[in-house]
């Protein structure tokens, strides 16, 4: 529905803008999604600056960890129905996403991925271009 008022509203051939990416709330959701079930990155090394406790264990200063999004964004202790693709977790007071900390399809921090907008906005014209400008029909395989 979005995506056909910002059609309706610009013309079949007028291109988007930031205003038309920051109207898409719905697309955000689907595009949160997309990256907590299928993201390309598995999850980034990082090396322990001191001797760090965690659960019982110490990790020594000096040793690399693997943190694995995938092992975060698809356990359903932090994600209802972690194996399903649902968009609509997203949205505000849904109560089936968690803490915000749990979810970092581009890394955290001061190395957080610096395209993490860039690659956002791109993923959603895309969308938008998808949906608007193709038509969808089921087709049965015989065989």
């Amino acid at each position: 529905e979005e995506h056909d008022e910002i059609r309706a509203r610009k013309g079949e051939s007028e291109a988007l803008e930031w205003e038309d990416y920051k109207s898409m709330p719905f697309t955000q959701c689907v595009v949160n999604e997309t990256l907590r079930v299928a993201n390309i990155i598995s999850g980034v090394f990082r090396r322990a600056i001191t001797d760090v406790d965690l659960k019982g264990y110490t990790i020594p200063k000096g040793w690399k960890v693997f943190a694995s999004f995938r092992a975060v964004h698809l356990d359903p202790d932090h994600f209802k129905d972690a194996r399903s693709f649902n968009p609509w977790r997203w949205q505000a007071n849904s109560g089936t996403a968690n803490s915000v900390n749990l979810f970092a399809p581009f890394g955290g921090g001061p190395r957080r991925c610096p395209g993490a907008e860039l690659a956002r906005a791109e993923l959603s014209v895309f969308l938008h271009h998808l949906v608007t400008q193709f038509r969808y029909t089921d087709i049965l395989f015989l065989g």
